[in-house]
């Protein structure tokens, strides 16, 4: 017989409801839902201060981040103008164009936290630019960016030592299982000395299934090899420029604050190396795992 745990399905449907939580965007009477849940349930509100920390992050790293002055005097320029319109049109179309403003703004941050992307030319407006690289850009990256922050560095997991041996041995949801588990091998024989395998699991973040490899360095190198399956995603030349080919694989990369992000990608799967090396450091390391990372998930 099926047991149904009716705490997981509501513990499930309450974590849905953490974006807008935190964004101060719930009606009362949902909000109130969520704090009664949180009073009696440990691991969500484990779940909801970790989402928190790792919003904070990213907020601050974009605060961190200096507008370039020509974005500054094309979002003043726009204000300008719809300011001008609001005379001429009357109050509601002032608070109309004063969203518009304020969306504007906000994409400007999406797009700083990337500036240093390598981004093909787009002949468009200032305003559809931005658009372009906070929508297709933006989010591409940071699927593997999200994962390392929120496994690896929030929840401190690369201070735990788990050996190989602990590894294959893991069952659960969390355990890399026998798919999985001859990356680690793998990735150990190829990088070799300069850096110590910590952490071989399972994990999920932001409603997406990982697998993830935690690795330490010299001088306090943290790096993560995340893999996940696509969801309709696919890094293509159009969007966004390869910085690099290793052995017939083309890689990508951006940076956030000290962060680096390489990603490539296979026809089932996303992956990327995500550190707080130096690019030429991290784009080596991905260099060198994503021709055998590739053939290895081709063969699942």
């Amino acid at each position: 017989m099926n047991v149904i745990n009716f705490n997981d399905k509501a513990c499930e449907r309450i974590q849905r409801y953490f974006d807008s939580y935190l964004d101060n965007e719930l009606l009362v009477e949902t909000n109130h839902e969520v704090l009664r849940h949180l009073q009696s349930c440990a691991d969500c509100s484990k779940i909801l201060e970790t989402r928190a920390r790792l919003k904070d992050a990213v907020k601050q790293a974009v605060l961190a981040e200096e507008v370039p002055a020509s974005l500054l005097e094309s979002v003043q320029n726009e204000v300008r103008r719809t300011a001008r319109r609001r005379s001429i049109f009357g109050s509601d179309f002032g608070r109309w164009t004063l969203a518009a403003a304020a969306a504007l703004i906000l994409a400007t941050g999406s797009f700083l936290v990337l500036r240093e992307s390598v981004f093909s030319p787009v002949a468009r407006s200032t305003r559809d630019t931005i658009e372009f690289i906070s929508v297709k850009a933006q989010e591409l990256m940071r699927v593997g960016l999200v994962d390392h922050v929120h496994c690896a560095l929030l929840s401190g997991r690369w201070k735990r030592f788990v050996s190989f041996e602990q590894m294959e041995q893991a069952t659960g949801r969390t355990a890399l299982g026998p798919e999985f588990i001859g990356l680690v091998p793998m990735v150990k024989e190829k990088l070799g000395a300069k850096f110590q395998i910590v952490q071989g699991h399972k994990c999920a973040a932001n409603h997406r299934q990982y697998v993830h490899l935690i690795l330490t360095g010299e001088q306090g190198a943290i790096l993560s090899l995340v893999i996940t399956e696509k969801n309709g995603e696919e890094f293509t030349r159009g969007d966004i420029a390869a910085s690099l080919e290793a052995s017939g694989v083309p890689l990508y990369r951006t940076s956030q604050g000290q962060l680096e992000i390489a990603g490539f990608e296979t026809n089932r799967y996303l992956a990327y190396v995500v550190s707080n090396l130096p690019k030429d450091a991290n784009l080596q390391v991905a260099s060198t795992l994503a021709s055998p990372v590739v053939d290895y998930l081709q063969k699942l």
